[in-house]
C-alpha cells in the first residue's frame, strides 16, 4: 500500500466501531472533547503519542498496523515511546514480550 493511501483515522474508526464503546466514552478517556473524536476518525495521520492512547483504550495495536502499512518491517526499526502513563499490567506485558522478542534467533 502507498503511503498516499493509508488512513489511520479510518482504521482507528474501523476498530472503535467494533469495541461497543460510545464516542462520548472514548472522548472521555482521551480527555478531549467529543468533536475531537469525530476529527480523530478523519486524519490521515496521527500523531504517535495519540496512537498509543487509542491502542491502549481500545485495546489494538495499532502502531503494528502502522509499521504493517507503511512498509516499515525491517528488523532495523527502532521506535521511542513514553510509558509512563502504561498501567503496571500492560508494562508488565511488554516487558514479557520484550523478553520473547529477545531471546528469538
Amino acid at each position: 500500500m502507498e503511503n498516499s493511501e493509508v488512513h489511520i483515522g479510518k482504521l482507528v474508526k474501523a476498530v472503535f466501531d467494533g469495541s461497543g464503546l460510545t464516542v462520548a466514552e472514548l472522548a472521555r478517556r482521551l480527555h478531549c472533547e467529543r468533536t475531537n473524536v469525530y476529527t480523530i476518525f478523519r486524519r490521515r495521520s496521527i500523531d504517535v503519542e495519540l496512537l498509543v492512547r487509542l491502542s491502549n483504550i481500545l485495546d489494538h495495536n495499532f502502531l503494528d498496523d502502522a509499521i504493517r502499512l507503511y512498509g516499515l518491517s525491517s528488523p532495523s526499526l527502532n521506535l521511542t515511546l513514553r510509558l509512563d502513563y502504561l498501567s503496571a499490567e500492560k508494562l508488565s506485558r511488554l516487558s514479557a514480550l520484550l523478553a520473547e522478542l529477545q531471546t528469538e534467533p
